[in-house]
């Protein structure tokens, strides 16, 4: 086995786990009760509750600029 100066890296260099995020998401409600919304979760809701928790976020930590494309 040779090792290289970018061997440290190596475990940076894996696939993520697409669940991973879901279960610190978890854990975190029945921890801390802190609650964590990822986009893809977010995208999924219903309208009316994607708005509600765009409010919420946008009361609390003010509104979200919008990303500029080239187009």
């Amino acid at each position: 086995m040779s090792r290289t100066s970018l061997t440290r890296y190596a475990p940076l260099m894996r696939e993520t786990d697409p669940n991973g995020a879901h279960r610190i998401a978890k854990r975190q409600w029945h921890d801390t009760g802190a609650i964590v919304l990822l986009p893809d979760q977010i995208k999924r809701l219903a309208w009316q509750d994607r708005d509600l928790l765009n409010g919420i976020a946008a009361k609390l930590y003010g509104p979200r600029q919008e990303k500029k494309t080239d187009a």
